[in-house]
């Protein structure tokens, strides 16, 4: 589900939705329970340890970082 139709269907603005995911906005009950709503998931599911398999995941604080490509000059 994209970050966008997420946070339309929870009826929250995108960019705080952006804010929580980055953990610069700290959200309250009522916007967890639309969120694990709009999800299907109970609220106590967004509480649960990630598997390992997180590391993969854009979100993750773990994932690894991508090398920089450089620019040909001329």
């Amino acid at each position: 589900m994209s970050q966008e139709r997420l946070a339309r269907t929870a009826g929250i603005d995108r960019s705080y939705l952006a804010g929580l995911e980055r953990q610069s906005k700290n959200p309250t009950i009522d916007v967890l329970d639309r969120i694990s709503e709009a999800l299907g998931v109970h609220p106590s599911d967004l509480f649960v340890e990630p598997s390992s398999c997180a590391s993969i995941l854009k979100t993750s604080p773990h994932r690894p970082k991508r090398p920089r490509l450089l620019r040909k000059k001329g």
